[in-house]
This record gives C-alpha cells, structure tokens and sequence, in this order.
C-alpha cells in the first residue's frame, strides 16, 4: 500500500521532551536498530525542535521519530511523539500465521516497546491513504472530552482511557485480531491481520467497543 503509516502518541500530562528522548534512545537500542539524525543532531534534548526527526533503521529501510513540542494547553489529550514509515512495507500474514513477520513485526514491535516505556494515554495509527482515513473527529483527540467514533487498525490504551470508556470488562473479550495487555496494564489492540484490511464502523470490534454488542 502506498502512502505513510503514522503512530501518534498522545498524553494527557506534560510532555517532558528529554525523559521522552532518552526513552525512545533506549528502546532503540534494545531493538538493536541503529539510528540517525534528518539534519544535524541536537546537542541536548532540550534542543530538539518540530523539524527534528530521528530516524532508526531496519531491514533496508527507515522509521522516523519527531518529537512534538508540549503547549501546555489544559483537558485535552496531546500528541507529544510520532512514529511513521513507509506503508508499503507494512503486510500481513498468510492465513496460518498468528503473529506478523519483518518489517510489519518491527512497527508493531515498536509501538509496543514505545507503549511500555513512554505511557502514553492513546496511541493511534492513522491509514496511510487520506481519501480513505476516518476523519480526525472519529479517532484523533479533541478540544474537551476525549471520544472515538471509529477504531484504527492499531491502538493503544492506558488502562485510565479503559475505564473512561467503560470497556473494564469487554476488551478483554473483543473481536480484534490481537487483544494484547501490556507490562503496564494498557492494552494493544490490532483491529485486523491485513493492515487496513476492514476500516468501516461496522467491523465488529467497532461494535463491540463501541456499541456494546456481545461478541
């Protein structure tokens, strides 16, 4: 598929860019990828700018890291990280196989590793063709009170996201592809084996999360 696969990273607190920086610095090397800098590389973390992007390699090919800069701004969720590559890279599995392969494990891999170390309240992985992506109002924080219309293909959630949602006792049991909780109580979920495969709002994990259907 074409186009760009992108993880937002969003918190409700502060963003502290250098605690941030060496977390990502950290779970790169226990991913064992090598890593570069778009430009010249910050001297400290307190230097790093929006056009600042740190690009980790693997498998021939690249993941690009930007750091969001924190607004301060009060009751609502903010993107402090982005992770993104190339979609093209990104597939499947063959109709055996329980877990993703390559380059589609390592994106996945990163997001959870990023997940544990980071903390983040939400993650969302937006679809790589905008003509075809939910719109921002149906999976992308707010002004005010957070909600979700429509679920990405990947998503994280911290364990206080949960019970906001009220999902305490049903995304254990949801209809996703891989339903997995993490070291730190949030949960990763894959909405479909083929990325992208079902990005309508009758998937029934939609309607599971969303409507409260039983499974």
């Amino acid at each position: 598929m074409e186009g760009v696969a992108q993880a937002g990273f969003y918190t409700w607190g502060p963003n502290e860019v250098e605690h941030v920086f060496d977390e990502v610095l950290s779970v790169a090397d226990h991913a064992e990828l090598a890593y570069s800098w778009d430009g010249d590389e910050p001297a400290t973390a307190t230097d790093i700018g929006l056009g600042d992007v740190l690009l980790l390699h693997a498998d021939g090919t690249e993941f690009r890291i930007r750091f969001e800069p924190d607004d301060e701004t009060e009751r609502r969720l903010k993107r402090f990280l982005g992770l993104s590559t190339s979609a093209r890279y990104l597939t499947g599995t063959d109709e055996h196989g329980d877990q993703y392969e390559g380059y589609t494990a390592t994106f996945v891999d990163l997001i959870r590793r990023l997940s544990i170390a980071l903390e983040p309240d939400y993650v969302s992985v937006r679809h790589p063709v905008k003509d075809v992506r939910p719109s921002p109002l149906e999976i992308m924080p707010t002004e005010g009170e957070f909600e979700i219309e429509r679920l990405p293909w990947l998503s994280v959630y911290s364990p206080s996201l949960i019970d906001q949602f009220g999902w305490t006792d049903r995304i254990s049991a949801s209809p996703a592809w891989t339903v997995e909780e993490l070291d730190t109580g949030a949960v990763l979920l894959i909405k479909t084996q083929e990325p992208w495969a079902d990005v309508s709002r009758d998937h029934p994990l939609d309607k599971h999360l969303l409507d409260g259907d039983d499974v």
